[in-house]
Protein backbone atom coordinates (compact mmCIF):
# COMPACT_ATOMS: atom_id res chain seq x y z
CA UNK A 1 0.00 0.00 0.00
CA UNK A 2 1.09 3.40 -0.81
CA UNK A 3 -0.33 6.72 -0.95
CA UNK A 4 -3.99 5.08 -0.76
CA UNK A 5 -2.67 2.98 -3.66
CA UNK A 6 -3.10 -0.66 -3.65
CA UNK A 7 0.00 -2.11 -5.38
CA UNK A 8 0.62 -5.34 -7.24
CA UNK A 9 1.87 -8.43 -5.73
CA UNK A 10 4.39 -10.58 -7.23
CA UNK A 11 3.13 -13.87 -7.07
CA UNK A 12 5.84 -17.26 -7.77
CA UNK A 13 3.56 -20.01 -10.39
CA UNK A 14 4.64 -23.39 -10.57
CA UNK A 15 5.01 -24.11 -14.28
CA UNK A 16 5.78 -27.86 -13.37
CA UNK A 17 7.88 -28.63 -16.14
CA UNK A 18 11.66 -29.84 -16.49
CA UNK A 19 14.19 -27.53 -16.52
CA UNK A 20 14.97 -27.55 -20.45
CA UNK A 21 15.25 -24.88 -22.94
CA UNK A 22 12.24 -25.96 -24.84
CA UNK A 23 10.07 -25.66 -21.65
CA UNK A 24 11.62 -22.57 -20.38
CA UNK A 25 10.96 -20.51 -23.99
CA UNK A 26 6.84 -22.23 -23.23
CA UNK A 27 6.89 -20.63 -19.74
CA UNK A 28 8.22 -17.71 -20.78
CA UNK A 29 5.40 -17.31 -23.18
CA UNK A 30 2.75 -18.38 -20.95
CA UNK A 31 4.26 -15.75 -18.46
CA UNK A 32 3.83 -13.35 -21.18
CA UNK A 33 0.10 -14.27 -21.02
CA UNK A 34 -0.27 -13.68 -17.73
CA UNK A 35 1.07 -10.51 -17.44
CA UNK A 36 -1.05 -9.37 -20.61
CA UNK A 37 -4.08 -11.03 -18.97
CA UNK A 38 -3.46 -9.53 -15.46
CA UNK A 39 -2.40 -6.35 -16.45
CA UNK A 40 -3.99 -3.36 -14.51
CA UNK A 41 -3.81 0.31 -13.39
CA UNK A 42 -3.14 0.06 -9.93
CA UNK A 43 -6.84 0.99 -7.85
CA UNK A 44 -7.09 4.05 -5.92
CA UNK A 45 -8.52 3.18 -2.49
CA UNK A 46 -9.81 7.16 -2.04
CA UNK A 47 -11.72 7.11 -5.49
CA UNK A 48 -15.22 8.73 -4.79
CA UNK A 49 -18.51 7.09 -5.52
CA UNK A 50 -19.17 9.55 -8.81
CA UNK A 51 -15.56 8.52 -10.05
CA UNK A 52 -16.08 5.12 -9.58
CA UNK A 53 -19.55 4.67 -11.54
CA UNK A 54 -17.78 6.02 -14.14
CA UNK A 55 -15.68 3.44 -14.02
CA UNK A 56 -18.40 0.61 -13.58
CA UNK A 57 -20.57 2.41 -16.43
CA UNK A 58 -17.47 2.39 -18.72
CA UNK A 59 -16.95 -1.75 -18.09
CA UNK A 60 -20.28 -2.23 -19.07
CA UNK A 61 -20.14 -0.04 -22.10
CA UNK A 62 -18.14 -2.95 -23.71
CA UNK A 63 -20.56 -5.43 -23.29
CA UNK A 64 -24.04 -3.81 -23.47
CA UNK A 65 -25.88 -2.46 -27.04
CA UNK A 66 -26.40 1.68 -26.96
CA UNK A 67 -29.64 1.96 -26.05
CA UNK A 68 -29.17 0.12 -22.47
CA UNK A 69 -26.08 1.97 -22.09
CA UNK A 70 -28.25 5.36 -22.44
CA UNK A 71 -30.44 3.83 -19.79
CA UNK A 72 -27.30 3.04 -17.31
CA UNK A 73 -26.00 6.60 -17.67
CA UNK A 74 -29.27 7.83 -16.68
CA UNK A 75 -29.51 5.70 -13.71
CA UNK A 76 -25.88 6.24 -12.69
CA UNK A 77 -26.37 9.93 -12.77
CA UNK A 78 -29.27 9.93 -10.02
CA UNK A 79 -26.67 8.09 -7.90
CA UNK A 80 -23.65 10.13 -9.02
CA UNK A 81 -25.63 13.39 -8.14
CA UNK A 82 -26.67 12.31 -4.31
CA UNK A 83 -23.00 11.00 -3.14
CA UNK A 84 -20.84 13.05 -5.32
CA UNK A 85 -17.39 13.37 -3.77
CA UNK A 86 -18.17 10.43 -0.83
CA UNK A 87 -15.46 8.63 -0.96
CA UNK A 88 -16.38 4.40 -2.11
CA UNK A 89 -14.72 3.15 0.95
CA UNK A 90 -17.01 5.63 3.38
CA UNK A 91 -20.21 4.22 2.34
CA UNK A 92 -22.76 2.80 4.76
CA UNK A 93 -25.71 0.71 4.47
CA UNK A 94 -27.58 3.86 6.12
CA UNK A 95 -26.17 6.05 3.62
CA UNK A 96 -27.86 3.72 0.77
CA UNK A 97 -31.07 3.52 2.52
CA UNK A 98 -31.61 7.42 2.92
CA UNK A 99 -30.18 7.61 -0.97
CA UNK A 100 -33.19 5.24 -1.74
CA UNK A 101 -35.47 6.92 -0.35
CA UNK A 102 -34.48 10.29 -1.49
CA UNK A 103 -35.28 8.48 -4.89
CA UNK A 104 -38.85 8.39 -3.77
CA UNK A 105 -39.26 11.67 -2.07
CA UNK A 106 -37.31 14.14 -4.07
CA UNK A 107 -36.82 12.64 -7.40
CA UNK A 108 -40.54 10.94 -7.12
CA UNK A 109 -39.35 7.93 -9.02
CA UNK A 110 -41.47 4.62 -9.77
CA UNK A 111 -40.65 1.74 -7.43
CA UNK A 112 -39.32 -0.16 -10.80
CA UNK A 113 -36.64 2.64 -11.86
CA UNK A 114 -35.51 2.35 -7.34
CA UNK A 115 -35.08 -1.09 -8.20
CA UNK A 116 -32.80 -0.84 -11.11
CA UNK A 117 -30.83 2.04 -9.73
CA UNK A 118 -30.12 0.08 -6.96
CA UNK A 119 -28.96 -2.81 -9.04
CA UNK A 120 -26.79 -1.02 -10.86
CA UNK A 121 -24.99 0.24 -7.67
CA UNK A 122 -25.31 -2.77 -6.15
CA UNK A 123 -23.43 -4.24 -9.25
CA UNK A 124 -20.82 -0.89 -8.61
CA UNK A 125 -19.98 -2.27 -5.51
CA UNK A 126 -19.41 -5.39 -5.74
CA UNK A 127 -16.36 -4.48 -8.56
CA UNK A 128 -15.23 -2.17 -5.42
CA UNK A 129 -15.29 -5.58 -3.32
CA UNK A 130 -13.15 -7.35 -6.39
CA UNK A 131 -10.76 -4.47 -6.78
CA UNK A 132 -10.31 -3.93 -3.08
CA UNK A 133 -11.44 -1.16 -2.07
CA UNK A 134 -14.21 -2.17 0.53
CA UNK A 135 -14.61 -5.73 2.48
CA UNK A 136 -18.31 -5.78 1.87
CA UNK A 137 -21.21 -4.59 -0.84
CA UNK A 138 -23.37 -2.41 1.65
CA UNK A 139 -25.88 -1.84 -1.01
CA UNK A 140 -26.92 -5.03 -1.18
CA UNK A 141 -27.80 -6.18 2.37
CA UNK A 142 -30.52 -2.70 1.56
CA UNK A 143 -33.98 -2.97 1.78
CA UNK A 144 -36.38 -0.80 -0.62
CA UNK A 145 -38.91 0.61 1.49
CA UNK A 146 -42.43 -1.38 1.58
CA UNK A 147 -43.98 1.52 2.65
CA UNK A 148 -42.63 4.10 0.03
CA UNK A 149 -42.90 1.84 -2.65
CA UNK A 150 -46.66 1.56 -2.15
CA UNK A 151 -47.14 5.61 -1.29
CA UNK A 152 -45.23 6.15 -4.81
CA UNK A 153 -46.86 4.01 -7.37
CA UNK A 154 -48.08 5.28 -9.81
CA UNK A 155 -50.13 1.70 -11.23
CA UNK A 156 -51.39 2.39 -15.09
CA UNK A 157 -54.62 -0.28 -15.33
CA UNK A 158 -53.28 -2.89 -18.00
CA UNK A 159 -56.47 -1.84 -19.86
CA UNK A 160 -55.44 1.56 -20.45
CA UNK A 161 -52.25 0.62 -22.30
CA UNK A 162 -53.91 -0.27 -25.57
CA UNK A 163 -56.74 0.39 -27.65
CA UNK A 164 -59.77 -1.91 -28.32
CA UNK A 165 -61.07 -2.25 -31.73
CA UNK A 166 -63.16 0.51 -31.61
CA UNK A 167 -60.92 2.60 -29.49
CA UNK A 168 -58.29 2.11 -32.65
CA UNK A 169 -60.59 3.19 -35.43
CA UNK A 170 -61.53 6.53 -33.43
CA UNK A 171 -58.10 7.26 -32.86
CA UNK A 172 -57.11 6.44 -36.59
CA UNK A 173 -60.55 8.79 -37.74
CA UNK A 174 -59.49 11.45 -35.10
CA UNK A 175 -55.96 12.00 -36.75
CA UNK A 176 -56.88 11.42 -40.29
CA UNK A 177 -55.31 15.11 -41.09
CA UNK A 178 -52.46 14.56 -39.00
CA UNK A 179 -49.08 14.91 -40.74
CA UNK A 180 -48.09 11.94 -39.04
CA UNK A 181 -51.23 9.65 -39.79
CA UNK A 182 -49.73 7.24 -42.10
CA UNK A 183 -47.14 6.36 -39.42
CA UNK A 184 -49.67 5.66 -37.13
CA UNK A 185 -51.63 3.27 -39.50
CA UNK A 186 -48.49 1.72 -40.65
CA UNK A 187 -47.29 0.93 -36.87
CA UNK A 188 -51.01 -0.18 -35.61
CA UNK A 189 -52.22 -2.01 -38.68
CA UNK A 190 -48.89 -4.00 -38.42
CA UNK A 191 -47.66 -3.49 -34.53
CA UNK A 192 -44.52 -2.39 -35.45
CA UNK A 193 -41.95 -1.11 -33.14
CA UNK A 194 -40.66 2.53 -33.24
CA UNK A 195 -37.52 1.99 -34.29
CA UNK A 196 -39.07 -0.17 -37.02
CA UNK A 197 -41.28 2.23 -38.63
CA UNK A 198 -38.42 4.51 -38.42
CA UNK A 199 -36.33 2.39 -39.92
CA UNK A 200 -38.35 1.79 -42.99
CA UNK A 201 -36.35 2.90 -46.44
CA UNK A 202 -37.88 2.80 -49.68
CA UNK A 203 -35.81 -0.52 -50.94
CA UNK A 204 -38.01 -2.43 -48.09
CA UNK A 205 -41.17 -1.65 -50.23
CA UNK A 206 -41.59 -3.98 -53.70
CA UNK A 207 -44.29 -2.17 -55.55
CA UNK A 208 -44.75 -5.20 -57.87
CA UNK A 209 -44.86 -7.60 -55.14
CA UNK A 210 -46.90 -5.85 -52.97
CA UNK A 211 -44.66 -6.55 -49.71
CA UNK A 212 -42.98 -4.32 -47.26
CA UNK A 213 -39.75 -6.12 -45.30
CA UNK A 214 -38.67 -4.94 -41.75
CA UNK A 215 -34.88 -5.48 -41.97
CA UNK A 216 -33.40 -1.59 -40.53
CA UNK A 217 -34.18 -0.16 -37.45
CA UNK A 218 -33.35 3.12 -36.06
CA UNK A 219 -32.56 3.46 -31.79
CA UNK A 220 -31.84 6.27 -29.43
CA UNK A 221 -29.23 5.94 -26.49
CA UNK A 222 -26.57 7.93 -25.93
CA UNK A 223 -26.99 9.07 -29.76
CA UNK A 224 -29.48 8.06 -32.91
CA UNK A 225 -28.23 4.40 -34.07
CA UNK A 226 -29.09 3.94 -37.90
CA UNK A 227 -28.93 0.14 -38.27
CA UNK A 228 -29.10 -2.71 -41.11
CA UNK A 229 -30.41 -5.28 -38.42
CA UNK A 230 -33.67 -6.01 -36.58
CA UNK A 231 -33.35 -6.32 -32.53
CA UNK A 232 -33.86 -10.25 -32.68
CA UNK A 233 -33.96 -12.96 -35.93
CA UNK A 234 -37.68 -13.36 -35.18
CA UNK A 235 -38.02 -9.56 -35.82
CA UNK A 236 -37.15 -9.78 -39.39
CA UNK A 237 -40.11 -10.56 -41.23
CA UNK A 238 -41.73 -9.43 -44.86
CA UNK A 239 -45.60 -8.62 -44.48
CA UNK A 240 -48.19 -8.58 -47.63
CA UNK A 241 -49.24 -5.11 -49.31
CA UNK A 242 -53.11 -4.60 -50.09
CA UNK A 243 -54.01 -2.16 -52.84
CA UNK A 244 -54.68 0.63 -50.21
CA UNK A 245 -51.36 -0.09 -49.10
CA UNK A 246 -49.63 0.08 -52.25
CA UNK A 247 -51.65 3.09 -53.25
CA UNK A 248 -50.64 5.40 -49.66
CA UNK A 249 -46.82 4.14 -50.32
CA UNK A 250 -47.33 5.72 -53.96
CA UNK A 251 -48.64 9.21 -52.28
CA UNK A 252 -46.18 9.43 -50.24
CA UNK A 253 -43.05 8.90 -52.93
CA UNK A 254 -44.77 11.51 -54.91
CA UNK A 255 -45.31 13.89 -51.68
CA UNK A 256 -41.26 13.01 -51.25
CA UNK A 257 -40.53 14.14 -54.91
CA UNK A 258 -42.94 17.27 -54.44
CA UNK A 259 -40.57 18.17 -51.26
CA UNK A 260 -37.63 17.51 -53.08
CA UNK A 261 -38.45 20.02 -55.74
CA UNK A 262 -39.30 22.57 -53.33
CA UNK A 263 -36.43 22.64 -51.37
CA UNK A 264 -33.66 22.36 -54.18
CA UNK A 265 -30.23 21.72 -52.95
CA UNK A 266 -31.84 22.35 -49.45
CA UNK A 267 -33.18 18.64 -49.18
CA UNK A 268 -31.42 16.16 -47.34
CA UNK A 269 -31.05 13.08 -49.56
CA UNK A 270 -31.61 9.72 -47.71
CA UNK A 271 -33.79 6.52 -48.59
CA UNK A 272 -35.77 6.98 -45.37
CA UNK A 273 -39.52 6.55 -45.88
CA UNK A 274 -41.15 8.47 -42.78
CA UNK A 275 -39.25 11.97 -42.65
CA UNK A 276 -39.50 16.04 -42.55
CA UNK A 277 -40.65 18.09 -45.30
CA UNK A 278 -36.73 18.87 -46.34
CA UNK A 279 -35.64 15.10 -45.78
CA UNK A 280 -34.27 15.73 -42.57
CA UNK A 281 -34.79 12.35 -40.46
CA UNK A 282 -37.12 12.34 -37.74
CA UNK A 283 -35.63 12.01 -33.89
CA UNK A 284 -37.08 9.00 -32.30
CA UNK A 285 -38.89 10.93 -29.98
CA UNK A 286 -40.82 13.09 -32.27
CA UNK A 287 -43.07 10.29 -33.10
CA UNK A 288 -43.52 9.75 -29.24
CA UNK A 289 -44.52 13.27 -28.15
CA UNK A 290 -46.54 13.76 -31.35
CA UNK A 291 -48.40 10.65 -30.53
CA UNK A 292 -49.00 12.10 -27.06
CA UNK A 293 -50.20 15.10 -28.24
CA UNK A 294 -52.49 13.72 -30.54
CA UNK A 295 -54.21 11.16 -27.78
CA UNK A 296 -54.62 14.26 -25.31
CA UNK A 297 -56.59 16.24 -28.16
CA UNK A 298 -58.79 13.10 -27.89
CA UNK A 299 -59.41 12.76 -24.20
CA UNK A 300 -62.24 10.43 -24.51
CA UNK A 301 -59.89 8.09 -25.22
CA UNK A 302 -57.59 5.75 -23.08
CA UNK A 303 -54.93 8.25 -22.11
CA UNK A 304 -52.25 5.56 -20.39
CA UNK A 305 -51.62 5.02 -24.32
CA UNK A 306 -48.16 5.64 -25.45
CA UNK A 307 -47.01 5.49 -28.97
CA UNK A 308 -45.51 1.90 -28.45
CA UNK A 309 -49.21 0.81 -27.37
CA UNK A 310 -50.20 0.73 -30.65
CA UNK A 311 -48.02 -2.33 -31.34
CA UNK A 312 -49.97 -3.51 -28.50
CA UNK A 313 -53.49 -2.35 -29.99
CA UNK A 314 -52.48 -4.38 -32.99
CA UNK A 315 -52.85 -7.39 -30.90
CA UNK A 316 -55.79 -6.08 -29.23
CA UNK A 317 -57.14 -5.76 -32.48
CA UNK A 318 -55.95 -9.43 -33.85
CA UNK A 319 -57.38 -10.92 -31.13
CA UNK A 320 -60.64 -9.52 -31.13
CA UNK A 321 -60.64 -10.67 -35.24
CA UNK A 322 -60.07 -14.17 -33.03
CA UNK A 323 -56.70 -15.00 -35.15
CA UNK A 324 -54.91 -17.44 -32.96
CA UNK A 325 -51.99 -16.50 -30.33
CA UNK A 326 -48.88 -18.06 -32.84
CA UNK A 327 -50.22 -16.09 -35.98
CA UNK A 328 -50.56 -13.22 -34.12
CA UNK A 329 -46.56 -13.88 -32.61
CA UNK A 330 -45.34 -14.39 -36.44
CA UNK A 331 -47.47 -11.06 -37.07
CA UNK A 332 -46.02 -8.60 -34.92
CA UNK A 333 -42.48 -10.33 -34.67
CA UNK A 334 -42.43 -11.11 -30.92
CA UNK A 335 -39.60 -13.67 -30.11
CA UNK A 336 -41.10 -14.74 -27.39
CA UNK A 337 -44.91 -16.56 -27.13
CA UNK A 338 -45.45 -15.57 -23.62
CA UNK A 339 -45.48 -11.89 -24.40
CA UNK A 340 -47.95 -12.38 -26.66
CA UNK A 341 -50.02 -14.38 -24.66
CA UNK A 342 -49.72 -11.85 -21.96
CA UNK A 343 -51.27 -9.38 -24.09
CA UNK A 344 -53.09 -11.53 -25.44
CA UNK A 345 -55.11 -11.95 -21.56
CA UNK A 346 -55.12 -8.53 -20.74
CA UNK A 347 -57.21 -7.73 -24.12
CA UNK A 348 -59.21 -10.72 -23.19
CA UNK A 349 -59.74 -9.77 -19.89
CA UNK A 350 -60.65 -5.99 -21.34
CA UNK A 351 -62.97 -7.49 -23.86
CA UNK A 352 -64.85 -9.44 -21.18
CA UNK A 353 -65.36 -6.66 -18.40
CA UNK A 354 -66.63 -4.25 -21.39
CA UNK A 355 -69.51 -7.09 -22.22
CA UNK A 356 -70.33 -7.34 -18.45
CA UNK A 357 -70.35 -3.42 -18.32
CA UNK A 358 -72.82 -3.59 -21.73
CA UNK A 359 -75.20 -6.57 -19.79
CA UNK A 360 -75.61 -4.75 -16.82
CA UNK A 361 -76.65 -1.42 -18.44
CA UNK A 362 -79.12 -3.15 -20.46
CA UNK A 363 -80.64 -4.78 -17.01
CA UNK A 364 -80.06 -1.65 -14.91
CA UNK A 365 -80.25 1.35 -17.75
CA UNK A 366 -79.39 4.91 -15.58
CA UNK A 367 -81.15 6.81 -18.12
CA UNK A 368 -84.57 4.79 -17.72
CA UNK A 369 -83.68 4.76 -13.49
CA UNK A 370 -83.42 8.38 -13.33
CA UNK A 371 -86.44 9.43 -15.12
CA UNK A 372 -89.20 11.11 -12.82
CA UNK A 373 -91.63 8.91 -11.96
CA UNK A 374 -95.42 9.74 -13.49
CA UNK A 375 -97.56 11.37 -10.72
CA UNK A 376 -100.76 9.03 -10.98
Amino acid sequence: MKDGVKALEKKWISTGLADTAENIRKAQEEREKLLKKCARQPVDLNVTIADYIDHALAKKNRDVADTTYAAYLYKGEHIKKYFGATRVRDLKESMVEDFLDSLFEKDLLQPRTVKDIKVLFGNAMDLAVKDGIIAYNPVREVVISRKLIARYAVEKKAEDRFFSYEEAQRFLEGTRDNPLFEVFYITLFFGLRREEVLGLKWSAIDFNEKTMAIRHTVTKGTRVNRLNTTKTSASARKYPLNDGQVEMFRHLKEKEENNRKLCGNCYKENDYIFKHADGSLYYPDHLTKAFAKALKSMPDLPQGVTFHGLRSSCVSILVHQGMDVKSIQKWVGHADIETTLKIYAKVKDKEAKQAVSTAMDSILPLEDLQKPKEVQ
